[in-house]
């Protein structure tokens, strides 16, 4: 069943990240478990029968369970911080994400999307396209969100540009400056991206001194869970110990 939720993004779009490797890597123990059930019992039985046996098996013990406890309250808090919020900000930050050549990719393409519907439900709000120009893509990441929001029908004076950052604390610091640069000054702010990222990027907003609301766009089922898992990695190297 575990193998069910992690091996979406492998089966439609081929691809591998770390999320899946954990996923599928817990399912196959598990699996190895429960077919070596008795060898796998008596091996520890025996291990445990001697005082260096006992030591080896409690220190394992000590770093999976703090392993588990640190990385559940990271996706505990992925997970939670997947939901829209009904609280609406006079600016928000569409965070960029992979562009094919000129075309936004999959993940940028729900972003975009979820963009959209965002300023057509608020008619006085601005957003920040935040992203720069990665390998394989002919145009910045910002300038396809400009690109396909214009074609939608948004008034380009609601877009600003912002197509320099590489990361996603990049994409919060840089945009503040931007707007600082043209006498914006602001404390909080809509993140539009996808729901399992909300949380990092929240994150990252707390750090560039704004308070973060969600507008999200939804992942499929069969690909949240390795998405939110792979998250969660980032979020304790990238928040927990930074």
């Amino acid at each position: 069943m575990i193998a069910v939720f992690y091996i979406g993004p492998l089966v439609t779009t081929g691809e591998m990240n770390i999320g899946v490797v954990a996923g599928l890597g817990l399912a196959c123990v598990l699996f190895l478990y429960a077919v070596f059930y008795d060898a796998v019992n008596l091996v520890v039985k025996k291990l445990n029968s001697k005082v260096i046996g006992k030591i080896i098996t409690s220190v394992v013990c000590i770093v999976l369970v703090a392993g588990i406890g640190v990385g559940g309250f990271a996706l505990g808090n992925v997970v939670t911080h997947s939901g829209k919020s009904n609280h609406k900000t006079e600016y928000a930050i569409v965070l960029g994400c992979v562009v094919r050549g000129d075309q936004p990719g999959i993940f940028l393409k729900k972003r975009i999307n979820s963009a959209y519907e965002y300023l057509k439900d608020n008619p006085n709000s601005k957003v920040v396209l935040s992203g720069g120009q990665g390998n394989g893509e002919n145009i910045s990441e910002a300038q396809c969100m400009y690109n396909e929001l214009t074609q939608m029908g948004i008034e380009s004076s609601r877009l600003i540009l912002e197509d320099k950052s590489t990361s996603t604390q990049e994409n919060f610091e840089n945009s503040v400056k931007l707007l600082k640069n043209n006498g914006v000054e602001i404390d909080e702010i809509t993140v539009v991206t996808n729901d399992f990222h909300e949380y990092r990027a929240s994150k990252f907003a707390e750090k560039s001194g704004l308070k973060a609301y969600q507008y999200p766009c939804k992942t499929p089922w069969n690909g949240y869970m390795p998405f939110a898992t792979r998250e969660a990695f980032a979020v304790v190297y990238q928040i927990y110990m930074n």
